[in-house]
């Protein structure tokens, strides 16, 4: 069995130990392992002849190995080791941050191909897949204004600083959104901040839409009609104490297959989104459902 481990080398999480023990954990496994790397332009060799692909990273490479996948046309099974700094995927699919566990779970699921997979329904921003979450907002300029060097020696944490210092400058911004739900049937949001989707969990281990899920054939738009400082900071209370923001009289929540966003004014037009963690380079005009699916390979307890 052929593994390959690809990694980011140029992310302020990437440590170059703990990608030598997964290597060797895999190897202790039976595996024989080889190395590949993502690139900033998204363009990298995936080797035809491997039988898994592991990513060790976060879900910004997670989203760039997938779209190596697709526009390849490379069809195999699919894991993420969580090396990255919020980790939304390996959250949701339950794979250990340890090294060997890791490597012993996943050669476990590997072997048990039918109970250990998952096909998750493939999402697109304008034709390009992306794994966990896309939004525009508050946390989306917060995201388009964080330090890398700060990142690289708290995590996460640096993206709550760079909204903190956010505060000061608040975005005033907003967007139409056209949802078409699962029925066919459509609906025009106008929202100061949205968020579109995929995984379960959002920032770590908060929760947006409780129904969102891989293994959905749809994704959930959670939409703020208002995002005055003290509507957001009521926004993020409700989802660090665990209860659905949806609840909130200011937040429309719904499933989707599709979504179209038409930025409404100038500051809206020039404002940032984020995709998985990662700044996107210019704005999403379409979200859609495509019909094809990621299979991922799940972990079995050993």
């Amino acid at each position: 069995m052929i593994v390959e481990l690809i990694h980011n080398p140029a992310s302020g999480t990437f440590n170059e130990l703990r990608l030598d023990v997964l290597s060797h954990a895999f190897q202790a496994c039976g595996a024989q392992v080889r190395l590949g790397r993502t690139e900033k332009d998204g363009r990298f060799e995936i080797f035809p002849e491997c039988d898994l692909v592991c990513v060790s990273g976060g879900d910004g490479a997670l989203r760039l190995v997938v779209a190596s996948m697709v526009r390849t046309g490379l069809s195999k099974p699919l894991c993420v080791f969580p090396a990255g700094t919020v980790n939304l995927v390996a959250r949701e699919l339950g794979y250990s941050d340890d090294p060997e566990i890791f490597a012993r779970e996943i050669m476990a699921g590997y072997l048990d191909k039918q109970v250990a997979r998952l096909e998750a329904p493939l999402i697109t921003a304008d034709d390009q897949p992306f794994v966990a979450c896309i939004s525009a907002g508050p946390d989306g300029q917060a995201v388009a204004r964080h330090s890398p060097a700060l990142k690289k020696r708290i995590g996460g944490a640096a993206y709550a600083w760079s909204l903190v210092k956010l505060f000061g400058d608040w975005p005033q911004l907003r967007f139409t959104l056209t949802v078409e739900a699962p029925d066919g049937s459509e609906s025009r949001l106008t929202t100061a901040a949205f968020y579109l989707l995929k995984a379960h969990h959002y920032a770590g281990s908060w929760t947006l839409a409780p129904s969102a899920e891989l293994a959905a054939d749809i994704f959930h738009v959670v939409a703020l009609t208002r995002a005055r400082r003290r509507d957001f900071f009521r926004f993020l209370l409700a989802a660090a104490l665990g209860r659905d923001p949806a609840r909130l009289e200011f937040i429309q929540s719904l499933p989707a297959r599709h979504v179209s966003i038409t930025a409404i004014d100038e500051p809206s037009r020039q404002a940032a989104f984020q995709v998985d963690g990662d700044l996107l380079s210019g704005q999403a005009g379409e979200i859609r459902m495509t019909g094809q699916n990621i299979i991922y390979c799940l972990p079995l307890p050993t």
